[in-house]
């Protein structure tokens, strides 16, 4: 009740918790129980255990196996997927359990061992089937959390796409109505020149007589009045043409100005890096393509140095471009932008996948599968670095061969979380082969790849 009130939470969830919270506790103080009772039989060798300081030894036992608990970086948060209604039922069943066993436990009389020291035996495996299913709820959550970001991400992605289709609609269908009109306009005025350039010559060869090619006179010498007519009809077809080519030098220069111009973010530095990266990739015949989200130039630099930014982005596109260089398609998509107020960088790539033992070594030393071509390793080694520096999240997502335009994504997620997750089809083989602690490696999803790829297809 206290829960309830102070935290402001429901009544169920405040009562879940207290009921897994005491389960826990229990648990502790049974194996505490257990250790210190193995300890004073083994110290003191006597059947009688001194009450009152193995009682404070449990205690403070029981406290350092709680707080080593929760030194877990995975349970550091506490139950957040106590939240979903659909768990609370398995978590109450598992805690009643705990419970009644651990009271059954202390009920069970000292002239009977065995039945207490299955009671215990019950409680301590109770406990490790809550810790594991409490794990896997965790990576549930966490991945299910990545998937809605992706798909957040995705869903903005489209509604600008929408946008910018909605605009090129309406310019299409402005050009369209200039079109039909001009299928009209410029055969008159074909024929209106042609006319006044006719009747022009006409006039110059009955006045001038010397032409080698002159024509016979008109039977009626040509008045004042029909030449001012004239020259009036000259200006009129000028206006007119005049008035014609500043309404299509308009139509093509807003045009051109909007759709043809290279995207930049706005930073001198950054957009030189990526104007250079940028020629590499045409010189390699590799087609690059790149895409930022509003008021990037305002944001990035809270996030990182410009120094590092350069850096980061440099050897990420260098990476990108040797690995499309061995591939029979060659395709680099860059997308900087936010997902949920947090940067990241996207680097798409239809390249070779990393090898396992690139995972293995990544971060831990330099290491390189080009070395025959000028390879060191050090741009690998370099980006582990900076991603320890602003604890960013490292994720690389492969998909499956024939799937996508692209083989492989890597992105840079400054969450200050400093993971290393990698999603693929590979995912058996990545962790029968790679020892490491820090990497956590998920299987393909489905939904989430075609997710992806539909992002890269639209952008």
């Amino acid at each position: 009740i206290y829960i309830c009130f102070s935290t402001k939470t429901k009544f169920i969830f405040s009562f879940i918790a207290t009921l897994l919270s005491l389960s826990i506790s229990l648990i502790s103080l049974a194996i505490s129980s257990i250790c210190i009772t193995f300890i004073i039989m083994t110290c003191f060798n006597q059947n009688t255990i001194i009450t009152c300081w193995s009682m404070i030894a449990t205690g403070l036992l029981q406290f350092f196996i709680l707080f080593l608990f929760f030194q877990n970086k995975r349970f550091q948060k506490g139950i957040p997927f106590l939240y979903n209604s659909s768990l609370l039922t398995v978590v109450f069943l598992i805690s009643l359990v705990i419970i009644i066993t651990f009271l059954l436990f202390q009920q069970i009389i000292l002239i009977n061992p065995l039945p207490r020291f299955l009671f215990l035996l019950s409680t301590i495996i109770l406990a490790f089937l809550l810790i594991h299913w409490w794990r896997r709820k965790i990576t549930q959550e966490y991945v299910e959390k990545l998937r809605m970001e992706e798909r957040e991400e995705l869903y903005n992605t489209i509604s600008a796409k929408e946008r910018e289709i909605e605009k090129l609609q309406l310019h299409n269908e402005h050009l369209g109505r200039i079109i039909h009109k001009d299928n009209k306009l410029i055969p008159a005025m074909e024929y209106a020149v042609c006319s006044y350039l006719q009747t022009i010559t006409e006039i110059n060869i009955t006045e001038g007589n010397h032409t080698k090619n002159a024509i016979s006179p008109p039977e009626q010498p040509i008045l004042p009045e029909q030449l001012i007519q004239l020259q009036q009809q000259g200006n009129d077809l000028i206006l007119q043409l005049q008035q014609m080519a500043s309404e299509r030098d308009g139509i093509l220069s807003t045009y051109e100005k909007n759709f043809t111009r290279h995207a930049q973010i706005g930073i001198a530095s950054i957009d030189a890096v990526l104007q250079y990266m940028e020629k590499r990739a045409v010189s390699s015949r590799i087609r690059y393509k790149m895409k930022f989200d509003p008021n990037l130039k305002d944001t990035i630099l809270k996030h990182m140095e410009e120094h590092d930014v350069l850096h980061l982005l440099s050897d990420l596109i260098e990476n990108a471009l040797i690995a499309v260089s061995h591939s029979d398609k060659k395709e680099i998509l860059i997308h900087l932008g936010f997902s949920y107020d947090r940067l990241f960088f996207d680097i798409y790539d239809s390249g070779v996948p990393f090898t396992i033992e690139t995972y293995q070594n990544f971060g831990n030393r330099p290491y390189t599968t080009h070395a025959d071509s000028g390879g060191s390793g050090i741009g690998l080694t370099d980006i582990w670095n900076l991603k320890r520096k602003y604890k960013a999240s490292l994720q690389i997502y492969e998909y499956p061969p024939g799937k996508d335009a692209y083989t492989k994504r890597i992105r840079i997620l400054f969450d200050r979380k400093n993971h290393f997750l990698i999603q693929t089809y590979r995912a058996k083989e990545i962790r029968s082969n790679i020892i490491r602690n820090d990497l956590h490696v998920f299987p393909y999803s489905e939904r989430s790849a075609m997710d992806n790829a539909e992002e890269a297809a639209v952008t």
